[in-house]
């Protein structure tokens, strides 16, 4: 196996994050990114605050992302610029609260693979309920990888200074 290698969705597997998986192995190499997935996954979930899932690959939990409903607010400009959206004062949507990849298994796609299942994860809600934007606040760094997968930064949140809010809209 080809260390750069890309593993497929049909390598992986997607659970729900429970108290039956180990995760001592898991390390993404952000300390608060592995202390939610060790120590807060599970009360968030509990508090109906997040859910969060683990991406098994080759018997290994390699990745994890959390979900959480959300609503935004969108400026005049960002309106204007938006397909088809009406002018409400927040807009619902699904944000990724967290979201990690092991470092030993990095740059294999396994981040857009997490996003992938978000966006598949809305289908669902949109089912029962509606949600027009995935949503995530970026760490600085990854801001080009959200941006690669078509998220766009959220104007009326620019003044964060530890992240960066963006968006990606279903219907685009």
């Amino acid at each position: 196996m080809e260390e750069s290698s890309k593993i497929s969705p049909g390598e992986v597997e997607v659970k729900e994050m429970s108290s039956y998986y180990g995760l001592q192995e898991f390390d993404c190499g952000d300390e608060d990114l592995n202390e939610f997935l060790k120590s807060d996954s599970l009360v968030y979930k509990q508090q109906l605050i997040a859910k969060t899932f683990i991406v098994i690959y080759q018997e290994k939990i390699v990745a994890f992302f959390s979900v959480m409903n959300d609503a935004i607010k969108l400026n005049l400009q960002e309106t204007k610029q938006t397909r088809q959206l009406s002018r409400l004062h927040e807009y619902p949507s699904l944000k990724i609260g967290r979201l990690g990849v092991d470092k030993r298994f990095e740059r294999r796609g396994l981040g857009a693979l997490c996003i992938k299942f978000v966006m598949g994860l809305s289908t669902n809600i949109n089912s029962v309920s509606a949600c027009r934007f995935i949503t995530v606040d970026s760490y600085l760094e990854s801001r080009g990888f959200y941006e690669k997968l078509g998220f766009v930064r959220n104007l009326m949140y620019e003044k964060k200074r530890d992240f960066v809010s963006m968006r990606l809209d279903l219907l685009e």
